[in-house]
């Protein structure tokens, strides 16, 4: 049974939604004569059941709230220090103390009956569209951020709502908050530092999209570097009413993806940072030095890097993506302005579809 608060906090996601249901259809709309090449992503030869969101911390919050809010889409995520679903319930005392410190219980059950009563109320994708997902989970045992029951909530979260066996736990002992990867000229892995990436011995981003994916095939053979770039994200901001968006975010094609290429060759995955790790702090470390490109290359996997930046109005001095309220009620639900945001993104990667594409028999791998 889902307590009075939870109830009340259902009623204030859903009833916006249906006030402005009308508005939100039209917001992925370019307009007559729009160049769907111009301020806006082109879309590349990508599979449309191919869609995975990753992120630490803020952003492995964002990519639980992405992944549930769209689910129909999305077919995986890897979380690295993080809770699970609407854990704050549009309070920042929520998010500072349970949700991050432990310092109260969190019902993964109730969550995952919110989960199911949004669904119902079609403020989120049916949960149907979970089950067969697959969800890495990563967390340090020498993490003094983020406690390691918030983490044991989330997995317990998922294993209600995602065949058990597609569920994997990495502990690290000794990692600190901070994002695993392999090189040798990062900080220790037991820092907590910006840019909040250690050297864990663990290639983290490879790991994580092998195990969303399946192994990947390179032939022994390393693949040719892709493309990063920036784009402009004041359009998907502005269309959404998105604040906190930063003027551009990043992409990277690796070269086995471009135009040119045959349809359905790729994968896409979308990387939320987190608290302090976007571009306004670390420039381009993050999106460089994580392990995500050389991965991505490995794997035909594009790699969309959305990219929020620090404010105080909204209230939001550490640059995190919105996963307690600080932009919007809706935040967790398929109306919440950066969900629709990013959601039109992956649209305009994917050619410009509004609807999930159907997932194949045996396509979650």
């Amino acid at each position: 049974m889902i307590r009075s608060s939870k109830r009340r906090a259902v009623a204030r996601l859903v009833a916006p939604m249906l006030a402005g249901a009308v508005l939100l259809a039209g917001c992925g709309d370019r307009g007559p004569g729009t160049d769907a090449h111009g301020d806006r992503l082109a879309s590349l030869p990508i599979a449309g059941d191919s869609v995975t969101v990753s992120g630490l911390s803020a952003g492995g919050y964002m990519a639980v709230q992405f992944h549930v809010a769209h689910s129909a889409l999305v077919n995986g995520a890897g979380v690295i220090a993080a809770g699970p679903y609407f854990c704050a319930e549009n309070s920042l005392r929520y998010a500072l103390g349970r949700c991050i410190k432990g310092d109260e219980p969190i019902a993964a059950g109730e969550l995952a009956s919110l989960t199911s009563e949004l669904a119902l109320n079609e403020a989120i994708d049916p949960i149907a569209g979970l089950a067969t997902d697959r969800v890495w989970i990563f967390h340090g045992g020498a993490d003094p951020v983020v406690a390691k029951p918030v983490v044991d909530a989330l997995q317990s979260y998922y294993e209600l709502l995602v065949d058990p066996r597609g569920v994997r736990r990495v502990e690290l002992a000794g990692a600190g908050h901070t994002f695993p990867a392999a090189a040798t000229d990062l900080q220790a892995c037991s820092a907590t530092d910006t840019p909040f990436i250690g050297n864990c011995g663990v290639d983290g981003a490879r790991q994580m999209l092998e195990f969303l994916y399946g192994p990947f095939d390179s032939n022994g053979k390393a693949a040719q570097p892709g493309r990063l770039a920036q784009f402009s994200q004041a359009p998907y901001a502005k269309a959404a009413g998105a604040e906190g968006l930063a003027a551009r975010g990043w992409l990277y094609v690796p070269a086995a993806c471009s135009a040119a290429e045959p349809a359905g060759r790729c994968r896409l995955h979308v990387a939320f940072h987190g608290c302090k790790q976007g571009s306004s702090y670390v420039q381009d470390a993050f999106v460089k030095r994580a392990g995500y490109l050389a991965a991505a290359d490995a794997g035909n996997v594009v790699v969309l890097f959305p990219q929020v930046e620090p404010s105080y109005q909204p209230l939001n001095p550490n640059g995190c993506w919105d996963w307690w309220g600080y932009g919007s009620e809706d935040y967790p639900t398929r109306s919440g302005p950066q969900i629709v945001a990013i959601k039109a993104m992956v649209d305009d990667l994917l050619g410009g579809s509004a609807a999930a594409r159907p997932r194949q028999p045996g396509s979650e791998g």
